[in-house]
C-alpha cells in the first residue's frame, strides 16, 4: 500500500490511467483504466534499452512484456543488452586477474565471492539472451542448466 498507491496517484495526475468507481458488495470500488497517453509512455519505456546498473528485475519486467514489441525491436533491445553484459563481463573479469594477486582469497573469501557471483550471473545472462533472441525452447533452456 505504501507505494502502490502513491504510483497509481502519480499516473492519475500525469493522466496515464484513469479511475472509476463500482459498487462491489456493500462497498464502492475504486477501478483504474490505462490510458491512450499511458499505453505510448508505456510503449516509449519498453523500447528504451536496459541498462545492467537497472538490476536484474527492472529489466525482467520489462521482457516480460517484450510481446508487444516488434520482433525487430526487440531482437535489437536483446543484442543491445547481450552485448552490453559481455563487456560488463570483461570489466569484473579484469578486476578477478587484478585482485586475484592482491586480495587474501581466504582471508576475503566472501568478498572475493561477491565478484565471482556477478561474473557467474553475467555469463549466465548472456547465454540467456542469446537463447531467447535465437527463439529457443525454454525447456531446452532449462535442461542446459
Amino acid at each position: 500500500f505504501g507505494s502502490l498507491y502513491p504510483a497509481l496517484k502519480r499516473l492519475l495526475e500525469k493522466g496515464y490511467v484513469t479511475t472509476y468507481e463500482q459498487a462491489q458488495g456493500a462497498r464502492q470500488k475504486i477501478f483504474y483504466r490505462i490510458t491512450e497517453a499511458g499505453r505510448d509512455s508505456f510503449m516509449e519505456w519498453l523500447a528504451v534499452p536496459m541498462e545492467i546498473s537497472d538490476g536484474g528485475s527492472k529489466n525482467l519486467v520489462k521482457i516480460y512484456f517484450y510481446d508487444l514489441l516488434s520482433a525487430d525491436i526487440r531482437n535489437m533491445l536483446l543484442l543491445r543488452y547481450e552485448q552490453d553484459n559481455m563487456q560488463y563481463l570483461k570489466q569484473l573479469e579484469k578486476l578477478e586477474s587484478e585482485l586475484s594477486s592482491k586480495v587474501d582469497q581466504e582471508k576475503d573469501y566472501y568478498k572475493f565471492s561477491t565478484l565471482y557471483y556477478g561474473i557467474v550471473i553475467t555469463k549466465q545472462t548472456i547465454e540467456w539472451c542469446k537463447h531467447i533472441r535465437q527463439g529457443g525452447a525454454l525447456q531446452e533452456l532449462l535442461l542446459e542448466m
